[in-house]
């Protein structure tokens, strides 16, 4: 008997004598059965056993759909603050996965909404009406991991910024962006979690009242566009600012709560009207085109937006715009195609979850990025 046959059958034999130990698992066995998983089973997986809580950075998921996040927070005293955060699986249910009560120090949760989210974390701002410059503006907050992060001050200004939040599956680096108009000046802040202080730009902008109304991230740049209908984009690794249109066919009125979706290699805008008129940019002529179908494609329209191609499972969906509660305020759900959707689970599920959530929030395709990871990245 050969070498390696005489260590296999020593092992089946102390496998059949001991039972075997599913902790032991071959790590390249462990990743495929990881990789088969939705995100769901991936975070409950630790209770099956612990040493299975890999959700490594190189193991691909396979939710294709973004989730819905319902964050609420409320003043049980005058000192105590109770809240929840859950979230809501368009294919199967809602989960709780934060609850807890808070000391007063922790008051900004009470009034902080959702503003962007990128790779399984979600950027909340404190609600200008309940401003404080001795409280947190901005912080980072992760439903998976219930960390927070807390950001620097941005110091005073007028109005309320558009953000963006930017992280990925390569690097733990993120990138936060903030942008508004006054005075005739755009402003921009940008910083990363762990930064003691913002980075401020400042350049020339529009006259009269015109204020920032969506901003998307894609290929190194920042768009935002404008009331008065302008298409700016910050160029992050050359710090510059360009405004690439100076015009839309949409009226100032469509554009009050517009959304800037990247679709793709595109571009789209979305109109803040009971149409829902639909733009691309093209980029050759650098002017607004109708888009006259979603090319099954299904838009998740929110704090952050987000296109994802209708294939496999999420075909019944195609040509449908899901609206999230609290951030659009025009239908829920709307069908924009050729052909009508399918009406099945699970499109009834995702009906469900753009009529109670606040926010969708981008499934990490790996791993899940900790606090200690976004901190300390280089």
């Amino acid at each position: 008997m050969t070498t390696t046959g005489t260590t296999n059958f020593k092992e089946r034999w102390r496998l059949s004598r001991h039972g075997l130990n599913w902790s032991d698992l071959p790590l390249d066995i462990l990743e495929h059965v990881i990789g088969r998983l939705r995100w769901v089973d991936r975070i409950q997986i630790q209770a099956v056993c612990k040493a299975w809580s890999v959700p490594s950075t190189h193991v691909p998921a396979i939710d294709e759909l973004p989730w819905a996040m319902k964050f609420r927070w409320y003043f049980a005293s005058l000192s105590l603050i109770q809240g929840e955060c859950r979230l809501l699986d368009p294919l199967f249910r809602e989960y709780l996965v934060d609850q807890r009560s808070r000391g007063i120090d922790y008051q900004f949760f009470q009034s902080a909404i959702p503003s962007a989210s990128s790779y399984g974390w979600v950027l909340f701002i404190v609600d200008f009406f309940y401003f404080d410059e001795k409280q947190e503006h901005l912080f980072l907050y992760s439903p998976f991991t219930t960390e927070v992060i807390k950001l620097p001050h941005f110091g005073e200004h007028v109005g309320y910024p558009v953000t963006g939040l930017v992280l990925n599956a390569t690097s733990p680096k993120c990138t936060i962006f903030l942008l508004w108009s006054e005075n005739g000046k755009i402003y921009i802040k940008l910083c990363s979690a762990g930064d003691c202080s913002w980075e401020t730009f400042e350049f020339d902008g529009f006259h009269g009242l015109n204020h920032a109304v969506d901003a998307a991230y894609t290929n190194g740049v920042f768009y935002c566009v404008f009331e008065g209908g302008q298409l700016g984009a910050f160029n992050v690794e050359l710090k510059v600012w360009t405004v690439l249109v100076d015009h839309c066919p949409l009226s100032e009125y469509s554009l009050s709560n517009a959304k800037l979706i990247v679709s793709g290699a595109d571009l789209q805008l979305l109109s803040d009207s009971s149409s829902l008129e639909l733009l691309k940019l093209d980029f050759t002529k650098m002017d607004w085109v109708y888009e006259n179908d979603l090319n099954n494609r299904v838009l998740f329209i929110g704090d952050t937006s987000f296109s994802v191609p209708a294939v496999g499972e999420t075909s019944v969906l195609a040509n449908t715009i899901f609206a999230a509660r609290g951030s659009f305020t025009h239908p829920r759900v709307r069908f924009y195609g050729s052909t009508s959707p399918t009406q099945s689970r699970l499109y009834r599920k995702c009906v469900e979850a753009a009529s109670c959530t606040w926010s969708w929030i981008e499934l990490p395709s790996c791993g899940i990025w900790r606090a200690d990871d976004l901190i300390h990245a280089v």
